[in-house]
């Protein structure tokens, strides 16, 4: 869940009944070998193991979700919160299940199932990056959880801050935010920085506070975001300088996401999409696409081939979500009904 008050005020639970059913696929519906793909994970409500895949041919137009059930057989779990592609699969962070799912990339059969638990306690991931043949998985039991991409084991649980969010790899390094989110009012306010070749944390940086996304750009540098207290402590986005694990920059308009493609970062701001030069640090377009466009802009994916934008639209938490794609000009393109919550996309072959 993208938020740790949302676990606090139990939204997400008193609301289930009203939920809208699943999209179903066609019954005679075989995923085409040759067309690019989007997989869309969206999020589902807390504790309501109703976490779903919309997959999306961009060439047909078409759409549904439940993939992953119909692929593999059963459910994709409790609170789906991150996806990626590495290599030849494709890795889904399930938080509260405690679950990271792996599915062949070619195929979408499943690969395997890595549970994170110490003992009987979930560890309850939350996002992932990768370096070599290992992913990096941030817990919320304040650790960060080396995995093994070959043989798809834990190899060991690095100590970080509390309640860890987003991750990052620059310049040899892994950066952790460490939100201390469900802490709350007692937010963390650090970043946890590990040395990828002696995987020990080296430095814990201190930023502001909530710090839950991050990314890297090409030229050095670490953009966290720091989501605030939701009330008095405005959200903000930062810039590290990883050659000196310093805070370089803080940027004056509120962020709740960033993703970054070449010198161009498209970030979430007042439930819009600005863009920003981060070779210049300098704000290009404040309203690319305008906050009319969204109920509620939880989430924006790059599908760089295409140079596409994709912005999910959660709408109001408890009916089927949509896609809504733009081009990196802010023209919007098309769109597509997702699961619930959807937010994040990764685009294959």
């Amino acid at each position: 869940m993208k938020r740790g008050l949302n676990y606090l005020l139990g939204f997400f639970v008193f609301v289930a009944a009203c939920v809208d059913a699943p999209i179903d696929a066609p019954k005679n519906f075989s995923p085409s070998p040759m067309s690019r793909v989007a997989l869309v994970l969206n999020e589902g409500l807390f504790q309501r193991n109703n976490s779903t895949l919309t997959y999306y041919e961009i060439d047909s137009n078409r759409a549904f979700t439940d993939f992953f059930e119909r692929q593999v057989g059963r459910r994709l779990g409790d609170t789906g919160n991150d996806i990626a592609q590495y290599g030849g699969k494709i890795y889904i962070v399930v938080n509260v299940s405690s679950v990271i799912e792996v599915l062949d990339a070619s195929t979408f059969a499943s690969v395997g199932a890595v549970l994170l638990f110490n003992g009987a306690q979930p560890r309850q991931p939350r996002h992932m990056a990768f370096h070599g043949r290992n992913a990096f998985v941030s817990c919320f039991d304040g650790t960060v959880a080396v995995m093994d991409t070959a043989t798809l084991t834990i190899t060991q649980n690095i100590q970080v801050g509390s309640y860890p969010e987003g991750v990052a790899i620059q310049n040899g390094k892994l950066y952790v935010a460490n939100s201390g989110g469900l802490n709350f009012p007692n937010y963390d306010s650090t970043v946890s920085i590990i040395d990828l070749n002696t995987l020990t944390e080296t430095k814990r940086l201190t930023l502001r506070i909530n710090p839950t996304s991050v990314a890297a750009d090409a030229y050095g540098d670490v953009y966290v975001i720091s989501n605030g207290n939701y009330s008095t402590v405005p959200m903000r986005l930062l810039a590290i300088d990883s050659r000196a694990d310093t805070l370089k920059t803080i940027f004056d308009f509120d962020a709740s996401r960033i993703v970054i493609v070449d010198s161009l970062a498209f970030i979430a701001s007042n439930n819009g999409v600005m863009t920003l030069d981060v070779k210049n640090e300098r704000v290009l377009n404040p309203s690319l696409i305008a906050p009319s466009n969204f109920q509620i802009l939880y989430g924006i994916s790059i599908d760089k081939a295409r140079r596409e934008l994709y912005c999910a639209d959660a709408k109001n938490y408890v009916v089927s979500g949509e896609m809504k794609v733009f081009d990196f000009n802010g023209q919007f393109k098309r769109s597509f009904q997702t699961g619930l919550i959807p937010i994040k996309a990764v685009f294959v072959r």
